[in-house]
């Protein structure tokens, strides 16, 4: 299921920013990848989960 409209993109955006270490996180709508800028440790599962929990899968 992919990032279809505005509100895709705040949530996966809202959902990865809530990590603790990452400053920043930008969705593409029209690429469906997501740049994330880290100042931390952020495991590849905390991402994954935090993409899941926003209601999408990482690819």
């Amino acid at each position: 299921m992919g990032m279809h409209c505005p509100s895709c993109v705040n949530a996966v955006e809202l959902s990865l920013k809530d990590i603790d270490g990452i400053d920043d996180a930008k969705a593409d709508l029209d690429s469906g990848i997501t740049t994330i800028s880290m100042s931390g440790d952020v495991s590849d599962a905390d991402i994954e989960e935090a993409v899941k929990e926003a209601g999408f899968k990482v690819e």
